[in-house]
């Protein structure tokens, strides 16, 4: 667990300090807005990956296929809810194709970024630790931590702390995803296209309304993933969790 948390720092240091630096901002709109690809996430993404790859326990960290290849029923739910929000944030019309392939680059890389990090090197560090909820709770809540860094980059602090709200509550249903599944893949998917259908909701008013916006829209839509994330770690499902993969 040490171990991790030092690898947070770091990745914490390669994201934000990388965003600062190009002067984008660290929340995802702002890279959609200005027009970059978010360079940090991958660099953050590589030295994360790095880390496992080096790693004596790779596969248990969540870097395989799911296992068994079945449990990858339980991210249709997911998947579906996020389909359903990038329908419903198209609705209105499409934003510039350019546009949307950054936000789609920048999806991608926050997602494997992040879920490298939160749902590999510190969901397991805190697993050889603490029980399953234990693990899942605490990993959650730095998640959310991350997330107020937003409002050093951006000013809003008030929005940075809602978002941090909402991504501790999001950190639930991803855990419990990545766990039942074995595997962090299924879950990058998932957050990719969450994020993707999250950010281009705002497009349309990607100014100073979108932004505001966006982490009370991201704390309504999260609350039935962290339910399911709930139902998911129920008592007669976390001894299976617990047993070592084959």
């Amino acid at each position: 667990m040490p171990l991790s948390l030092i690898a947070l720092a770091v990745w914490l240091g390669l994201s934000m300090g990388g965003r600062w630096l190009e002067a984008a901002g660290y929340a995802l709109p702002g890279a959609a807005v200005t027009g970059r690809i978010g360079l940090s996430w991958a660099l953050a993404a590589v030295f994360a990956l790095a880390l496992l790859l080096a790693s004596s326990r790779p596969r248990e960290a969540g870097l395989g296929a799911p296992q068994p290849w079945k449990s990858l029923w339980l991210v249709c739910p997911p998947l579906l809810y996020a389909l359903l929000m990038l329908l419903l944030a198209w609705a209105g019309g499409w934003p510039q194709p350019r546009v949307l392939l950054i936000v789609a680059c920048n999806a991608a890389l926050v997602a494997i970024s992040e879920e490298l990090m939160f749902r590999a090197i510190l969901l397991q560090g805190m697993l050889d630790r603490y029980a399953v909820w234990p693990a899942v709770l605490i990993s959650s809540a730095l998640f959310g931590l991350a997330h107020t860094a937003n409002g050093l980059a951006t000013g809003d602090v008030s929005g940075a702390l809602w978002q941090a709200v909402a991504a501790a509550l999001q950190g639930v249903g991803y855990a419990a995803i990545r766990l039942r599944t074995r595997s962090i893949w299924p879950m990058v998917l998932v957050h990719g296209l969450w994020d993707y259908a999250l950010v281009t909701a705002t497009l349309p008013n990607p100014a100073e309304d979108g932004a505001s916006i966006l982490p009370y829209i991201a704390l309504l839509a999260v609350l039935p993933l962290c339910l399911y994330g709930v139902y998911l770690l129920r008592p007669s499902q976390r001894a299976a969790i617990s047993q070592p993969q084959p």
